[in-house]
């Protein structure tokens, strides 16, 4: 009869956490869906009034959707630095799709940038663990991909140091 409270702390904490981490993958799944919607848009200049004025809002609303997805990255990052080696990749990869999406760079240009950072760093943190050489190989894809977005002279600049860029030597 003792051991049922003492059980249900932890359990509560390892609940929250699943459902933290969850939230996570969900705004990362968001950021690919909704940025391939959006870079996939065309608004076709013999559509009807009606038609354009449909497409214009879908196309807000996915901007929207993105901007609230790369908040929600930005804001939570704990969820994916549950190991300490990834807690760097987790701050710099919620950092720079943030800034990626806010900055003054044309749409197609924040779209290419976009995309190709959560589809890396969800091979990084939803792989099973047995898939370790598969999540070592998408560790140093998201480092490079990370290195490689183009700054932009209007962007804000990156809050990590000169060290933090190097790729993950250790592995």
């Amino acid at each position: 009869m003792t051991v049922v409270p003492r059980l249900e702390a932890p359990n509560h904490r390892i609940q929250a956490g699943h459902q933290a981490r969850e939230g996570s993958g969900v705004a990362i799944l968001t950021v690919v869906v909704t940025g391939s919607l959006l870079g996939n848009l065309t608004i076709p200049q013999d559509a009807a009034a009606p038609v354009r004025a449909s497409l214009e809002r879908e196309g807000a609303r996915w901007r929207q959707q993105l901007a609230k997805a790369t908040e929600e990255l930005a804001d939570s990052t704990a969820p994916l630095s549950f190991v300490f080696v990834l807690r760097d990749v987790a701050i710099r990869f919620a950092f720079t799709s943030r800034m990626v999406w806010i900055s003054e760079r044309d749409e197609a240009d924040k779209l290419k940038a976009l995309l190709e950072l959560p589809r890396t760093a969800q091979n990084l943190y939803f792989s099973a663990w047995w898939r370790l050489p598969k999540r070592i190989r998408s560790l140093n894809h998201l480092m490079r991909v990370i290195q490689s977005v183009p700054r932009h002279s209007n962007d804000i600049e990156s809050v990590t140091s000169a060290s933090h860029r190097e790729e993950v030597a250790w592995l």
